[in-house]
């Protein structure tokens, strides 16, 4: 048999009535070309359990051939061969990782790392490259560890990974937290410099998602990553950086790196490629395919208004039955009772739907991966989440839109979604479902700009370079910065988040107000409204932030600072929430448009942009004012409480463990924890503690529930 006649064969599935040949064929295969004998005998385990024990046997004996360790164990491993029973002991892991077994390629991966060589890995979304950071952990003794993610999803799902450590690490998110002897800090780029100064000697580190570091990916926080690397290359640490496949690095940083850069192509799943047609139009097209599939189904769309659009039109072709589980009947409730019950959030989960984007409060989307992880959601929508954020699987993807951010998506991106299809042990084949063909097959080269800089490479990073380091073609863009008079060097280099030309263009606005203008910077702590606005101008034309501001559904100075005075006053989340809601909803917006808009501004711009802009602004005026003989300003107070919505610092820790804002108010008002505790006495304090008499649905309990697991509340008992 040739290889299309074998592939033809394990899809027809009628095979296991004579399985001899196959196997036999799959051998041969394997002896020639292991990568295609690997997806034949993963296509072969999805029938492993209708097969005779003997040819069990031999199937298990194909798996150990073509190096999928991890898919024998239990009966199986009493019928291997010696020579496979060796081989599979020897990739199993050790002490609290004992019960793990890695394939050959992670063997292979893993020797390097232990044996202190540092290692750039790129390989495919389902290779387990993440595992290997947990075993290296437990195998080598690390005093500090740093651990760099790009999203505040995977800081929290990398932080209960972690928290299999906490009886020898203390696993450190944020700032507001006390060190250990040893320390597991897991952080984003942005997080980790209102930690720098924290952390003590680092022994190894690890940026996830690698490719990020490349200036076409994000602009802003491709720039930051790449100063987070610079400092972490600094203390001399053994590192590990991972991502999806790429087509390669600068070779200039293999040479400065030292390091092992390695592309791998084991792939431990099936994935089939199938193209829909679109007739009689794409809404009918989506709601037959779904009326066809089985298993779980994600959905990727470009936009959360896509997501919307795309839920709409299913409900109005499909009857869909309303959700008969309680807890996701209460979730419905409890969305529709906080914000809108006309939210589509709400909706869908009333039909048992999830919607997973980058708009919904991290404990909602927290719930909405456990609920789809459970079963409970059969079908999740999901925007660009599905491939940072969500580090889940489905038996099924539909990439339902061709774009993202309006442009069309690149095979690099559409092959991360391709491998969020499938998943060991339980969908060994995954299935892909297009509308379009498929991009044209091209990987990215990813440049390292703080390793390998360009002309486009930003000043805000230039100017952090050695001088050796910079080519002699941009040196004058960084001798310009270097020489100016108008703000210290050291300045531009400490307010590293922002350009270093609007910070310029900042100083030099002030510096040419009269001293009347000029003393509407001379505020602290408590603005009124005037110095709010003042300040809200000045962030939205000189300092860059109009772009990220209208991210966050801003759409002019005067609106920012109409928001940000209404959060202000009312110092409630909860009230600023609903009434910013009803306000929006009363001048004309759908409910979808005014939740997701107040949303986008309380997570992108009032905790994180606004405070970042305000901080930056306050150390310029500062300056400015000094220099011309004015007393000075402070916002740095005011910045704080923003960026903490006027809540207990602890909340938004809470709400990135998955407690949703609303519960730990109903627990703090139940006096189960102080509204100054630090955040280390919050999490004592309800790590083992009785909390499910403080929830008034299952759903409450189910929420408690997961965020006392992820604060380690079953290792704290093993513990003692």
């Amino acid at each position: 048999m040739n290889t299309q006649e074998i592939r033809q064969l394990l899809g027809s599935k009628k095979w296991v009535q004579n399985p001899f040949g196959v196997l036999a064929a799959i051998s041969s295969v394997s002896s020639i070309d292991p990568s295609v004998g690997r997806e034949f005998v993963i296509r072969a385990l999805e029938m492993r359990d209708q097969l005779k024990q003997e040819y069990q046997n031999i199937l298990d004996e194909l798996s150990m051939q073509v190096g999928l360790f991890p898919y024998v164990g239990g009966s199986g491993l009493t019928n291997l061969s010696l020579r496979s029973a060796i081989l599979h002991a020897v990739h199993r892991a050790d002490g609290v990782m004992e019960d793990i077994v890695l394939h050959s390629a992670q063997g292979r991966i893993l020797r390097k790392l232990l044996s202190g060589e540092s290692v750039i890995l790129s390989a495919p979304t389902s290779f387990g490259k993440s595992l290997l950071i947990d075993i290296v952990i437990s195998s080598k003794d690390f005093e500090n560890i740093v651990v760099i993610v790009p999203t505040l999803a995977l800081v929290e799902e990398t932080r209960r990974r972690m928290s299999r450590f906490v009886d020898k690490y203390a696993i450190i998110t944020t700032s507001n937290q006390r060190l250990g002897d040893r320390n597991i800090f897991v952080c984003t780029q942005e997080r980790f410099f209102s930690l720098e100064h924290e952390i003590p000697k680092v022994d190894f580190f690890v940026i996830d998602e690698f490719y990020k570091l490349s200036i076409a990916n994000d602009g802003g926080r491709a720039t930051q990553l790449n100063q987070v690397l610079l400092k972490l290359l600094k203390t001399g640490a053994q590192f590990y950086m991972l991502g999806p496949s790429i087509k390669s690095i600068p070779d200039i940083a293999r040479e400065r790196l030292r390091c092992s850069f390695l592309i791998e192509d084991f792939q431990t799943v099936a994935i089939e490629l199938h193209l829909i047609s679109k007739k009689p139009n794409k809404p009918e097209a989506l709601a037959r395919l779904l009326d066809s599939l089985d298993g779980q189904t994600m959905i990727y769309c470009q936009s959360p208004a896509s997501t919307r659009n795309v839920l709409k039109e299913y409900l109005e072709l499909r009857h869909v039955e309303q959700s008969k589980d309680l807890e996701i009947i209460e979730a419905a409730k409890w969305t529709a009772d906080h914000y809108h019950d006309q939210w589509l959030v709400s909706v869908a989960l009333k039909h048992g739907i999830g919607i997973h984007h980058g708009r919904l409060p991290r404990s909602l989307g927290r719930f909405m991966v456990r609920a789809f992880e459970e079963g409970k959601l059969k079908l999740l929508l999901c925007t660009s989440t599905l491939i940072e954020g969500v580090n889940t699987a489905a038996k099924n993807v539909i990439v339902y839109d061709s774009k993202l951010d309006k442009k069309p998506l690149e095979f690099f991106t559409f092959n991360n979604i391709r491998g969020r299809s499938g998943r060991m042990f339980r969908h060994f084949i995954g299935h892909v479902y297009v509308f379009e063909t498929p991009p044209q097959e091209t990987l990215p080269f990813v440049d390292m700009p703080a390793i390998n800089p360009t002309d486009k490479t930003p000043s805000s990073l230039l100017i952090q370079l050695p001088s050796e380091q910079i080519p002699q073609s941009i040196r004058g863009r960084v001798d310009k910065l270097l020489h100016q008079d108008v703000l210290p060097i050291d300045l531009l280099k400490h307010i590293s988040n922002i350009e270093p030309e609007y910070l310029l263009d900042t100083a030099k606005y002030l510096f040419g107000l009269d001293i009347r203008e000029l003393n509407k910077c001379c505020w602290s702590s408590r603005p009124q409204w005037e110095d709010i606005l003042f300040s809200s101008e000045i962030i939205w034309d000189k300092l860059g932030g109009a772009s990220s501001a209208r991210q966050s559904a801003m759409r002019s100075s005067k609106m920012m600072t109409y928001w940000i005075w209404e959060l202000y006053k009312t110092r409630s989340v909860a009230n600023f929430k609903k009434n910013m809601i009803k306000n929006q909803i009363d001048k004309g917006k759908s409910p979808d448009d005014a939740v997701e808009d107040v949303l986008a501004f309380l997570r992108g711009w009032a905790s994180y942009n606004y405070p970042k802009y305000l901080n930056a602004l306050s150390e310029i005026a500062n300056y400015v004012l000094s220099r011309r003989g004015v007393s000075g300003c402070n916002y740095t107070s005011f910045a704080a409480s923003i960026e903490h919505l006027f809540q207990p610092t602890s909340f938004s820790s809470l709400e990135e463990y998955g407690l949703p804002t609303e519960i730990s108010e109903k627990l703090l008002s139940k006096r189960i924890f102080g509204k100054d505790d630090n955040l280390e006495s919050v999490v004592n304090a309800l790590r083992n503690r009785e909390l499910s008499q403080f929830a008034d649905t299952t759903f409450e309990r189910r929420v408690i529930e997961d965020f006392q697991q992820g604060i380690g509340r079953n290792a704290s008992r093993k513990a003692r």
